[in-house]
């Protein structure tokens, strides 16, 4: 399997910084981590770049 250079593998130390990131998607990515409880938050791609974050939250009821 062949690996994208500019993707981030974790096993590298401190912050990667060639990945850049506008601060709008790096502010709604926070939000959407810190308001969800239970689902998924996912980024959609095209030609290399974020294009969408989409959440998805579960909402759990008690019986």
């Amino acid at each position: 399997m062949a690996t994208n250079p500019a993707i981030p593998t974790g096993l590298d130390t401190g912050p990667d910084n060639s990945l850049p990131m506008p601060p709008l998607l790096l502010r709604e990515l926070r939000q959407a981590l810190r308001t969800i409880r239970y689902g998924a938050v996912e980024l959609v791609i095209h030609d290399g770049r974020v294009v969408q974050l989409e959440r998805r939250e579960k909402v759990r009821l008690e019986p």
